[in-house]
C-alpha cells in the first residue's frame, strides 16, 4: 500500500514499534485513501537516507484496531515513536518542515 513501509497489525504492534531499540513512524490509513500517495511523497527521502535507523510501517485501518488506541479519527494520521512513547503526530497531511523537524526529533538531531 506504501512503498518503502513495512505493515504492521495489532498483533505485532507493540514488538516492532512499542519495544523496538529503532525509532519508529507509523502511517495509520486505509488501502483506498486518496492521500496515501502525498504521504508517501513526504517520506520518501527519508526512507532512503534514514533506512536502518528508522522503521517506517503502515497499518491498514480496515484490518486493525490499534488506532482508536491513541484517539485517531482522522486518516491518514501519522505517529513517531522512540523509546516505548509517542513523540509526534499529525493526524492530517503535514508540510515538508513539519515531518522533517519530527525526524530530526525521532534521531535526537533537532
Amino acid at each position: 500500500m506504501l512503498e518503502g513501509f513495512q505493515e504492521i497489525t495489532d498483533k505485532d504492534f507493540y514488538e516492532k514499534v512499542m519495544a523496538s531499540e529503532t525509532p519508529s513512524v507509523v502511517v495509520f490509513t486505509s488501502p483506498d485513501n486518496p492521500q496515501n500517495g502525498t504521504v508517501l511523497d513526504l517520506f520518501r527521502r527519508y526512507l532512503t537516507e534514514y533506512a536502518g535507523k528508522i522503521n517506517f510501517f503502515y497499518m491498514d485501518v480496515t484490518k486493525n484496531t490499534s488506532f482508536e488506541d491513541f484517539g485517531l479519527f482522522n486518516f491518514p494520521a501519522i505517529l513517531y515513536f522512540r523509546d516505548t512513547m509517542e513523540l509526534e503526530r499529525h493526524d492530517f497531511i503535514p508540510s515538508e518542515d513539519m515531518v522533517d523537524h519530527a525526524i530530526k526529533r525521532l534521531l535526537r538531531i533537532a
